[in-house]
């Protein structure tokens, strides 16, 4: 298992920008790679990759804003591809004022293949009404806690 959190308020670059978890991580033994475990993460980077297969839940919570009011969304991708299901959007109303939002997601990654994990802003999300594409704002992130566990 690993924990990696954002505490602060970090306004990302643009909207599909990757987060980047600035506070320490927690982390089991076996999500260690220096002991021969199944994830790698350099502290700072917005990367993890799982080395091993099986069955991983990623949770992720986080307070979000944004500069102007409008739709803001995060996501999980999977090697640059957002992963169906993980997409946690909310609607702004008032700028600065932050929403809560939150998935669980349990992914797999085949035997003998790796798979890079990032959470990132969803540049676009669907209208329900016309299925047209809406442009997101770049969000602001407070109180994220990311969560990887290895299920089997």
């Amino acid at each position: 298992m690993i924990q990696s959190v954002q505490e602060l308020p970090l306004t990302l670059t643009n909207n599909s920008a990757a987060i980047t978890f600035a506070n320490d991580d927690i982390r089991s033994r076996s999500a260690n790679c220096q002991c021969g475990g199944w994830l790698q993460h350099q502290e700072g980077s917005p990367l993890y990759q799982i080395l091993d297969g099986g069955y991983y839940e990623v949770s992720l919570n986080s307070n979000i804003s944004s500069a102007t009011a409008g739709s803001v969304a995060l996501g999980l991708y999977q090697d640059g591809i957002l992963v169906p299901g993980t997409t946690a959007i909310t609607e702004i109303t008032t700028a600065g004022i932050p929403e809560n939002i939150s998935f669980s997601k349990v992914i797999k990654v085949c035997g003998r293949a790796n798979a890079t994990l990032t959470i990132a802003s969803v540049p676009s999300i669907p209208n329900l009404s016309t299925n047209v594409g809406i442009d997101t704002e770049t969000p602001i992130i407070q109180s994220a806690n990311l969560i990887i566990k290895r299920l089997s």
